[in-house]
């Protein structure tokens, strides 16, 4: 083997040794299984970090680069193919926890309708730099969990990767089909088949962050006590935590609809 790629391999095992450059240089390492009670109390504001803003929006940079090549990792199309799939040619859609804001990119790009967009997002870095990226878009600071917004104020919700960092999540659910005119999207919910609903602390994009692996049954359960039902169900990309958990897990998205 080359001499200089056995020596940068060497340097990159020697820096994912040391906890702070390991948690800079992989996208979401050091889990661990904590109760709820310590979720609560080790619940950090990594999101808020305008660091921690600025790395996921890189790593999203380079997925937004794949998907105008022609190569978009599975989760940019099954979300499009969601919003196509609740049959509205011109929907208004909220995302919640929109992130820098690439979904609304990712949309615009794959998906058939015609979309009228917004981001919310509780993070202010975040929102800052959604609305950097995309000046002419519209992104407000919001909680999931008390949405500055009347009843059927869109036809769609779109939640995209945030449930799973929600720990009031019952309450998120609740909102978004309270928003929601027509259809909420839960997207890339990681699950278990059998397993319980299990929490974790771990670093992502270098911060720190608590999140929620669901039970698939209990998360059935709390969609049809918010009203909704799911008509559609997509797996998307591998989220798998037995490692951690003894149990094996996998992101699924589900496009439900508001009950009549």
């Amino acid at each position: 083997m080359n001499p200089y790629r056995l020596a940068r391999r060497g340097v990159g095992r020697i820096l994912r040794a040391i906890p702070w450059t390991r948690r800079w240089l992989m996208l979401s390492p050091d889990y661990t299984v904590v109760t709820m009670e310590e979720a609560r109390r080790r619940q950090q504001n990594g999101w808020h970090s305008r660091r921690v803003a600025a790395h996921q929006d890189a790593a999203y940079r380079n997925l937004l680069e794949a998907m105008h090549a022609g190569n978009p990792r599975i989760d940019l199309s099954v979300a499009a193919q969601a919003v196509d799939a609740a049959g509205l040619s011109a929907p208004s859609l909220l995302e919640v926890g929109c992130g820098s804001g690439y979904y609304c990119e990712i949309l615009a790009t794959l998906a058939s309708s015609h979309i009228r967009y917004v981001g919310l997002d509780y993070s202010a870095a975040m929102v800052k730099r959604a609305r950097a990226r995309y000046p002419q878009g519209r992104f407000e600071v919001g909680d999931a969990t008390a949405l500055a917004h009347p009843d059927d104020a869109f036809d769609i919700v779109f939640n995209g990767v945030s449930l799973m960092h929600i720990l009031d999540y019952q309450k998120a659910i609740a909102e978004s089909a309270r928003v929601a005119r027509h259809a909420v999207i839960f997207h890339s919910v990681p699950v278990f088949p059998d397993h319980r609903t299990t929490q974790l602390h771990k670093y992502a994009y270098g911060g720190p962050m608590v999140e929620s692996v669901f039970n698939r049954g209990e998360l059935l359960q709390l969609f049809t006590a918010s009203g909704l039902t799911v008509t559609r169900t997509w797996r998307t990309i591998e989220y798998d935590v037995s490692h951690v958990v003894g149990a094996a897990s996998y992101a699924e998205t589900f496009l439900c609809r508001r009950a009549s």
